[in-house]
């Protein structure tokens, strides 16, 4: 990473979490002085207990204007990453509250870093911005055509608005936004539990299940067909730092690897990293999602010079060795 970084108060709203860990892990690195925001003192160092006497925390919830400002107050550069998401279950029957628990903080927090006059403003969108039937790979500019894609709209809709303030809040009040919209994250630190988990977890949970009870096969929702670009968790927080520290306006850059595959394709390589001998099944009374994600990432490699460095098979290997340590510690 440049000098950029070096001495700056950053700010990083929900630097606890699996994203936000990584991001505030970069940031010591590279010489910044971190601020994260968790909403209680118990959670405060979920992922940093590494790095908790190097970082201050601001813990309430950001929702509430003055926790806002309190976590505002001070800071050269706001990272917005606090969010509420989950899997594709949880997202179909939590439309309501996704959208709510993802709008209200960002609302707060872009009006304390107005009132502040940060330097910069960095808002961590989605792809789920996208509609169901989208150009492959998909470019940004189609990240407002039509609705989300149904099984994610809640969140997607929640995304799309806050890619719209913020634009606002730059023509109105001159803050100085940019825009990151990363694809579907994985990694350590990731949410295994099944109730709420991304597909990627949701599989090395049900394999390692399947293991543990001696069954002979896993389910794996939808029919197989789905694909999806997976972004690394290392690579997600490199490429937010990219956005923020070189974009110059608030349209938003792809950040995504170059690899698609399909649902089907993915179980497979899984069961065969796990290295044990489990059968697919697939439920096609379940949801496939959105029929196809792949992310063009040729703006932000052409304008910012961000590529991605973890191949799937590399970061699902890394994957699935911290669940096996993290359920090693579990028992």
């Amino acid at each position: 990473m440049s000098h950029y970084w070096t001495g700056k108060n950053v700010l990083v709203t929900g630097g606890n979490g699996f994203i936000g860990s990584f991001v505030v892990e970069q940031l010591l690195r590279a010489g910044a002085r971190v601020r994260s925001t968790a909403s209680s003192e118990a959670t405060q160092y979920r992922f940093l207990s590494a790095v908790s006497q190097d970082i201050e925390v601001c813990v309430g919830d950001l929702s509430h204007e003055a926790i806002a400002r309190q976590a505002v107050k001070g800071q050269d550069v706001v990272l917005h990453l606090a969010a509420h998401v989950g899997g594709i279950a949880y997202n179909r029957s939590h439309p309501a509250t996704l959208f709510q628990k993802n709008m209200t903080p960002f609302l707060s927090v872009i009006e304390a870093a107005r009132h502040a006059g940060v330097e910069k403003f960095l808002v961590t969108s989605s792809a789920c911005v996208y509609p169901r039937e989208v150009s492959i790979p998909t470019p940004e500019s189609e990240g407002f055509l039509e609705q989300p894609e149904t099984t994610n709209a809640g969140y997607g809709w929640s995304k799309r608005m806050q890619e719209y303030l913020a634009q606002a809040y730059r023509e109105e009040f001159s803050l100085p936004v940019v825009t990151a919209r990363p694809y579907n994250a994985y990694g350590p630190r990731d949410d295994f539990d099944p109730k709420t988990s991304h597909v990627i977890a949701a599989l090395i949970h049900k394999i390692e299940e399947a293991h543990r009870l001696k069954q002979s096969h896993i389910v794996v929702w939808g029919d197989g067909s789905a694909s999806r670009s997976f972004l690394y968790v290392e690579d997600f927080a490199r490429g937010l730092l990219t956005v923020a520290e070189k974009a110059t306006g608030p349209d938003a850059y792809n950040i995504g690897a170059p690899e698609e595959v399909t649902m089907g394709e993915l179980a497979q390589l899984l069961i065969k990293l796990s290295g044990y001998s489990l059968e697919i099944q697939y439920d096609t009374s379940k949801p496939n999602g959105q029929p196809r994600r792949s992310c063009d990432s040729s703006r932000a490699e052409q304008e910012l010079g961000f590529k991605t460095q973890f191949s799937l098979k590399t970061g699902l290997t890394n994957t699935f060795k911290y669940y096996r340590e993290f359920l090693a510690q579990k028992d």
